[in-house]
């Protein structure tokens, strides 16, 4: 039998460089590309949806299953009479910065994961349940921790990908809307005003009547009109009688400390846009109000007196 001649050392080392590499490069070029795969095959993808009212913000972590040509998921692929998450994976959560009130429950600041009863002929139940980091499967028992309320599902127009949104917002709170397959839900939320909104008779009585109005400096309204302030229901308003404002007319006043209201404008039966920058400042004599201040930030704006 003949062998081959001996490498010398140097030899071998040249010879295992050129064969090494090569080989460890193999198992390294397939473990980047096994990740790689991996990274990109999610079944339900992550989402978030954030909306802040009035001081109040309000999270929705949830991953989103795809219907991938299923068409009985109400039913069949999750029974009635189960607890669901709507959602995949980690159970769908909701956060608040600030307590509000949920489909009429009351909920403290904080996260919880989000749960529906199913059935199939009366209202579905959503739980909140404070165990935020359950997983889809976990399917609580009722619990005294738990927060549940009714809510009623309606027929939607077939939604491939679940989705989680806030279709409106107003001044007082939001909707936050659920949709997969046929079915949506729509959970109402009112969170705490910044400002009360609304006041009592004692509370306004002092500033009720009518001011003669005085713009610091007005290039676009006339200079002077009559302010004149009053109260409807348990709200307080403050109306010019300068028809030239159009629609920045009425303004809805805000209570922020004695003697003091924030406002937003009124328009379409609604407040809109309140802010704490423009305010108004009463003043008194002998306990009498007497007349106020119109103020941008610590700018007087406009001068109210009252009138005999």
């Amino acid at each position: 039998m003949v062998f081959p001649p001996l490498l010398t050392l140097s030899a071998m080392r040249h010879s295992s460089a050129r064969f090494v590499r090569p080989l460890l490069a193999v198992p390294i070029a397939l473990a980047m590309q096994a990740t790689a795969a991996t990274a990109q095959i999610v079944a339900s993808e992550r989402a978030s949806v954030t909306q802040t009212v009035d001081g109040t913000t309000i999270t929705v972590d949830y991953s989103r299953p795809r219907l991938r040509g299923r068409t009985n998921i109400y039913g069949g692929l999750e029974k009635w009479g189960t607890v669901w998450t709507p959602g995949a994976d980690d159970a769908t959560a909701i956060r608040l910065s600030r307590p509000a009130m949920v489909a009429g429950l009351r909920v403290p600041a904080g996260r919880f994961s989000v749960w529906f009863v199913l059935r199939e002929k009366e209202p579905w139940t959503l739980v909140l349940d404070p165990r935020d980091s359950l997983f889809h499967t976990a399917h609580p028992d009722s619990t005294a921790a738990q927060l549940r309320a009714p809510i009623v599902p309606f027929d939607v127009p077939n939604t491939e990908v679940l989705t989680w949104a806030f279709p409106d917002v107003s001044i007082r709170g939001t909707t936050l809307e659920f949709r997969w397959g046929t079915k949506g839900v729509a959970v109402p939320i009112v969170v705490e005003p910044t400002l009360p909104l609304t006041v009592t008779a004692a509370e306004v009585a002092a500033f009720l009547g009518s001011y003669d109005f005085e713009w610091a400096d007005s290039t676009s309204q006339p200079r002077r009109s009559v302010f004149t302030v009053e109260r409807r229901g348990d709200q307080l308003f403050g109306t010019w009688d300068t028809p030239q404002l159009g629609s920045l007319r009425e303004m809805q006043l805000l209570s922020h400390g004695t003697d003091r209201f924030a406002y937003g404008w009124y328009r379409h039966g609604s407040l809109w846009a309140p802010s704490l920058e423009l305010h108004l400042e009463f003043a008194r004599r002998d306990g009498r109000v007497v007349g106020f201040t119109y103020k941008s930030s610590s700018e007087v704006v406009a001068r109210g007196t009252r009138r005999p």
